[in-house]
């Protein structure tokens, strides 16, 4: 009996640091071993979510990974106007794992724009987030939204299910209530009025070359962004362009004040003067020196709140 049972023991560690091995080889193809951005759908509440996942080329065994979700603006895509794929690259190298995603309606989703409302959107946040926490392990979260998603991500702290770290706002569309469309005609909000009368009778609308549900309208009109930043306490970055034609100085002034209430709160003006809504110039070293700007300031300000 004791020379069969030390027979087996060698068998028995073996198997055991096989069993090591192989968790070793599942954690390394998880994380994987380069910065590589993957396109994946991601299973949510009303169907799959096109998003693309970009981990950090290393990261140490065992620990949660930090999370960025990257939240494109009204009729955009999870391009982010050209700065999201780069700052997924930025923050990999930072050991920041980032998820970025089509909302509905829009990119490579299947579904029609009215299903594109603010509750949908934190939804979708929410799906996004519970599947890196359940895929990659990942921990601290944090968000980056620009124009509409900025203001989502100005409400996720009350519409979404799990905690962040911070918030990241690139010229969010933060008007209060139906003044978050003054985008739809910057010239005349009594016509952005006229647009939301016409949602509710007759359940949507028709602009900016899409249809516009009456539940997107009213989420709209219920919301307050800034009040929700306030209440929040959470560290956020504001940034604002120079040539900002379609947000008012009204929305911009009192998205500044709430920033500044806050004691992690960090306000980026200067850099951007010379960039539009979405951080772009006709002139290609202009261009190129806004991409690198709001990269480097966003990179900055998440790596001190998530690592």
């Amino acid at each position: 009996m004791k020379h069969a049972k030390h027979n087996r023991t060698p068998w028995v560690v073996l198997g055991g640091l096989a069993a090591v091995i192989l968790c070793a080889v599942v954690i390394f193809a998880l994380r994987g071993s380069g910065a590589k951005a993957k396109d994946v759908e991601i299973p949510g509440t009303r169907g799959t979510i096109a998003a693309t996942v970009q981990l950090p080329a290393r990261s140490a065994r065992g620990d949660e990974l930090p999370l960025v979700v990257l939240c494109h603006g009204f009729t955009g895509n999870r391009q982010g106007d050209g700065h999201f794929a780069p700052l997924a690259d930025d923050l990999a190298a930072q050991g920041i794992a980032t998820v970025r995603l089509d909302f509905a309606g829009c990119g490579d989703s299947t579904e029609p724009y009215t299903a594109y409302t603010l509750a949908n959107m934190a939804a979708d946040v929410d799906s996004v987030i519970a599947y890196m926490q359940a895929t990659y392990g990942t921990g601290k979260t944090a968000l980056v939204g620009h124009s509409m998603g900025g203001r989502l991500a100005s409400l996720y702290p009350q519409l979404g299910q799990y905690p962040v770290t911070a918030l990241a706002l690139w010229s969010p569309a933060n008007g209060t209530g139906l003044h978050g469309l003054e985008f739809l005609n910057s010239n005349d909000f009594a016509a952005v009025e006229e647009l939301a009368a016409r949602a509710d009778a007759e359940g949507s609308v028709a602009a900016w070359g899409v249809t516009l549900s009456a539940d997107y309208i009213d989420g709209m009109r219920d919301s307050n962004p800034n009040a929700v930043l306030r209440a929040s306490g959470l560290p956020v970055l504001l940034t604002y362009s120079g040539n900002e034609r379609i947000l008012s100085n009204t929305t911009q002034s009192e998205t500044q004040a709430a920033v500044e209430s806050l004691p992690g709160g960090q306000i980026v003006l200067d850099s951007f003067v010379n960039g539009d809504h979405n951080y772009t110039s006709e002139d290609p070293d202009t261009n190129a020196r806004l991409d690198a700007d709001l990269r480097q300031i966003t990179v900055t300000f998440l790596t001190s709140h998530l690592q």
